[in-house]
C-alpha cells in the first residue's frame, strides 16, 4: 500500500525513470554489462541504477531496485556453471536456502535502502552535488561491506567477512570513479534547460487526455506481443539446441540441460529488458513530441484552446454523446474592446484578453472546455448537464469579475449568448444559433447575455 501511494504521488517523468532504470538493472544483470570476473568471484557493477535511482527519485525507488537486483543476481547464481562462490547466492545450490535468499535479495535491498537515505541527506545539506558525490564514491566499498559482512553471518565455514570490503585494489578505484562519474554526468545532464523542459513536458502530457486510452492499449498490446514473442523463441531454442547436440551424439545431463534452459532465459530477460527500454525511450519521445502539438494549438496569448483545437473538442464531444443528454454552448464577445486598445495601448488590451480567459477558466473548466475564436471573441462548450438557473449564477459571477478587470471609470464588460442543445448536435447549426443569441444580447445595450434553446426560437434576456 505504502509503495502505491509513492507510485501516485510520483510525477510522470519519475515513472518513466524508474521503468527505464529497472530495465537497465535486468539488462546489466543478465549481460556482460554489470559484471567483471575476477576468481574466486564476480565483481558487479550492476548496482549502478540503484544509485541513480537513490540520487534523483528516492529512497522506494533505490530499495525497489535494490530488491530486483537482488532477484537478479540470485537467478544467474542459480546455475551449476557459475564460480563456487557464487553458488552461496542461490537458495537452490547453496544448501541455506534462507541464508541465500538474505544475502541476494536482502543485502541488496538494505544497500538501496541504506544508498536512498545517504543521497536525501547529501540533497538536503548545504553542498548537496558535492555530498553526493561523496556518497556514490563510497557506495562500491558500502555494497562490498554489506555484502561480506552477509557472507560471513550466514555462511561462516567460508571464512569471508567485513573485514574482506576494506581491502583496497585498483579495481576498487575504478569502481568508485565509475560510480562518482555516473552521479556527476548525470546530475549536470539534469541541470540543462532542455532535459529539465524535457521533463516539464512529459509531466504535463498526462493531463492531456486526448487519446490516452488509445495509447494504453497499444502499449499493452505491444508489451504482451514482445512477451509472447520473446517466451516461445526462448523455449523453442532451448529445445532445438538440445535436439542438435543429440543429433551429433552429444547426450546431455539433466544438470547440462538445466545450464542450458536457465542461459536461455537469462538471454530471455536481457532481450525483453531492451525491448522494455526501447519501448520506454520511444513512449517518452512521443508523449513529448505529442505535448509540443498540443501546446502549437493552443492561443499563444491567453493559453485556452485555439480556434482549430476548440472545433476539433467541439467536434468529439457533439457527436459523442447520445441522447437525452443536454449541454450549453456560449459565445463571449468583449464589448467595445478596439476602443481598450486605443485607449490604454495594446498591452493593456491583451492583458484583458489574459484575464478574461483566466475568469471562463476559473469557472467553467471544470464543465467543458473553453477556446478563442479570434480577436476579442471566446467560446465555451459545457458537456455537462447544467441547469439554466446554474448557468445564470456562474453568468453573473463572469461579468462581475470580468467588469473589476480595470479600475474605475474603465469598466470592461462582455455580450453573451447561450444556446442549450442537445446530443448529438450539428455543430454548424449551434454557432448559427448561439451566434444569433450573442447579437440579441449586443441589441439589448451589451454588458448582459441572452439564453435560448436549439429546439425552440424563444429566448430569455437575464443578466444586468
Amino acid at each position: 500500500m505504502q509503495q502505491n501511494r509513492w507510485w501516485n504521488r510520483s510525477s510522470p517523468s519519475n515513472r518513466y525513470l524508474f521503468a527505464a532504470l529497472m530495465a537497465v538493472e535486468f539488462l546489466m544483470s543478465f549481460t556482460f554489462l554489470g559484471y567483471i570476473h575476477i576468481e574466486p568471484i564476480s565483481i558487479t557493477i550492476a548496482y549502478l541504477p540503484i544509485l541513480i535511482a537513490g540520487c534523483f527519485l528516492g529512497v522506494g525507488s533505490s530499495t525497489a531496485m535494490g530488491v530486483f537486483f537482488g532477484l537478479a543476481s540470485l537467478y544467474k547464481a542459480s546455475s551449476h556453471y557459475v564460480m563456487p562462490t557464487d553458488k552461496l547466492f542461490s537458495p537452490f545450490l547453496s544448501g541455506y536456502p534462507l541464508g541465500s535468499l538474505l544475502l541476494s535479495v536482502g543485502s541488496r535491498a538494505l544497500f538501496g535502502f541504506l544508498v536512498g537515505v545517504l543521497f536525501r541527506l547529501a540533497i538536503k545539506s548545504r553542498h548537496p552535488r558535492v555530498w553526493a558525490g561523496v556518497v556514490a564514491l563510497f557506495a562500491p566499498k558500502l555494497h562490498s561491506l554489506l555484502v561480506y559482512s552477509a557472507m560471513g553471518l550466514l555462511f561462516p565455514a567460508l571464512g569471508y567477512n567485513f573485514m574482506n570490503a576494506f581491502r583496497v585494489d585498483a579495481s576498487d578505484l575504478l569502481l568508485s570513479l565509475s560510480c562518482l562519474g555516473a552521479i556527476q554526468g548525470l546530475w549536470s545532464l539534469g541541470q540543462r534547460e532542455a532535459v529539465r523542459n524535457f521533463g516539464a513536458y512529459l509531466d504535463q502530457a498526462g493531463s492531456v487526455a486526448h487519446k490516452k486510452g488509445n495509447i494504453r492499449r497499444s502499449w499493452i498490446l505491444f508489451l504482451f506481443f514482445i512477451l509472447c514473442a520473446a517466451v516461445a523463441s526462448t523455449f523453442y531454442f532451448a529445445q532445438r539446441m538440445a535436439y542438435m547436440l543429440g543429433v551429433h551424439g552429444l547426450t546431455l545431463s539433466s544438470e547440462v540441460k538445466h545450464d542450458l534452459l536457465h542461459l536461455q532465459i537469462q538471454s530471455l530477460f536481457a532481450t525483453l529488458s531492451l525491448n522494455f527500454l526501447l519501448a520506454i525511450c520511444l513512449l517518452m519521445v512521443y508523449k513529448y513530441l505529442s505535448y509540443r502539438e498540443y501546446l502549437g494549438q493552443l492561443d499563444p496569448l491567453t493559453g485556452v484552446m485555439g480556434r482549430k483545437m476548440f472545433q476539433h473538442f467541439c467536434e468529439k464531444h457533439l457527436t459523442g454523446k447520445a441522447a437525452p443528454s443536454q449541454g450549453w454552448f456560449l459565445f463571449v464577445d468583449l464589448d467595445y474592446f478596439k476602443s481598450i486598445n486605443d485607449t490604454l495601448g495594446h498591452p493593456a488590451g491583451d492583458m484583458v484578453l489574459k484575464r478574461v480567459a483566466q475568469n471562463l477558466e476559473a469557472i467553467f473548466s471544470g464543465h467543458g472546455g473553453i477556446g478563442r475564436m479570434g480577436g476579442d471573441e471566446f467560446a465555451v462548450l459545457i458537456t455537462c448537464p447544467m441547469s439554466q438557473a446554474g448557468l445564470r449564477q456562474k453568468l453573473d459571477q463572469f461579468l462581475e469579475e470580468t467588469g473589476a478587470i480595470l479600475a474605475a471609470p474603465e469598466r470592461v464588460s462582455c455580450s453573451i449568448g447561450a444556446c442549450r442543445f442537445s446530443y448529438p448536435q450539428d455543430m454548424q447549426n449551434l454557432y448559427t444559433e448561439t451566434d444569433r443569441l450573442l447579437y440579441a444580447a449586443k441589441r439589448m445595450g451589451r454588458a448582459c447575455y441572452v439564453m435560448g434553446a436549439l429546439e425552440d426560437s424563444e429566448l430569455n434576456l437575464i443578466g444586468g
